[in-house]
């Protein structure tokens, strides 16, 4: 039996916010939520919003979903990929009337926004802070006042981010935090990630339901689980790694199908002491993941799309996302690696 999809025309009434499903976007929604419900931002009266969490490579599906002008895209922490490009290209050409606001602090979206700068209603981009604490920014200077609990929220963000350790007063607040991010990954689920997102926009100290807080609790022990499995990889595959430059290089793509590629580069990075090149596969891709101690991974990732072995990169200084050529030369990736290992010691 054939697949039937319901497509929603979008018009004028809507507000669509398309977010990472990470804790940053999903604070990033919440804040948007809170202040088109209280505040009339973007759009003055009462409107409806729709929510469509995504990554990178997904978003280019929003059009198999919606169709037609909402009155303002909202777009948050979502890097300037070329399927976002292709997403925005048509809202600019077909929507003259929306407002499109874009916020995010992706590497990749400095160097490819270009001449759709101009374009935005707003726009925030910085790379020292995660979206959502750039939308507090933003928004308040705005005179929009933002609520407390959603500035703890984006504070949070930007302590896990940083990988620093919270003080006591901000403990509990990155702990939740943290435990939300962990279950919006695993979960997956578009519907649970609204659910997330309308809670964390209320300003009342309203509790999470009890069904709630057991996906928590359960995601809590399938975390620890997970970091089991990573962790035995991580050492199972050290043993195989390649001296590659300064890189320890290892091609997992026999041995890793699955999610948490990032994670594992970072374990056998942590491990090994030394900045990692993992190649691997990724659906009907591969993917190399480079973990550096400096924020040089993105441009060696660059480097490789240059040198034409790459299609796009993603990701933050520390560790870029590599998608790779369907036909890319494994001894000239190497010998990238090698040019490029001053900056990545």
């Amino acid at each position: 039996m054939q697949e039937v999809i319901l497509v929603l025309i979008l018009n004028q009434d809507f507000v669509a916010v398309i977010a990472d499903w990470d804790a940053d976007g999903a604070v990033s929604a919440a804040i948007i939520t809170y202040t088109q419900l209280h505040d009339g931002f973007p759009l003055d009266g009462k409107r409806t919003i729709i929510y469509y969490p995504t990554g990178a490579r997904e978003v280019a599906h929003f059009n198999k979903k919606y169709e037609g002008c909402a009155g303002a895209f909202v777009i948050l922490d979502i890097p300037l990929t070329s399927e976002l490009k292709a997403l925005l290209n048509k809202v600019f050409n077909e929507c003259k009337d929306s407002k499109v606001v874009y916020v995010d602090h992706h590497p990749i979206t400095f160097e490819k926004i270009g001449s759709l700068m101009d374009k935005f209603y707003i726009i925030g981009m910085n790379m020292r802070k995660p979206t959502s604490y750039q939308l507090v920014e933003i928004l308040e200077k705005r005179g929009l006042k933002i609520p407390q609990k959603l500035k703890l929220y984006a504070e949070a963000v930007k302590i896990i981010e940083l990988g620093k350790r919270p003080g006591e007063d901000l403990a509990k607040i990155v702990e939740l935090v943290a435990s939300i991010s962990r279950a919006l990954k695993l979960e997956h689920k578009p519907d649970f990630w609204e659910k997330m997102v309308k809670w964390m926009s209320n300003p009342l100290p309203i509790p999470l339901s009890k069904d709630d807080l057991e996906i928590l609790e359960r995601v809590k022990k399938e975390v620890a689980e997970k970091d089991k499995e990573i962790e035995k990889a991580a050492v199972d595959l050290a043993i195989t790694a390649e001296k590659v430059g300064v890189f320890k290089f290892i091609d997992a793509r026999k041995k890793w199908k699955r999610r948490g590629v990032t994670s594992l580069a970072t374990r056998i990075s942590r491990n090994l002491r030394a900045p990692v090149a993992l190649l691997a596969n990724l659906g009907n891709s591969s993917i190399l993941v480079i973990k550096t101690r400096n924020n040089s991974a993105m441009i060696i990732g660059n480097s490789l799309v240059e040198e034409g072995l790459a299609i796009d990169v993603g990701g933050h200084g520390m560790i870029a996302v590599v998608k790779l050529k369907n036909d890319f030369d494994l001894k000239k990736l190497k010998e990238v690696l090698i040019r490029y290992s001053k900056l990545a010691d």
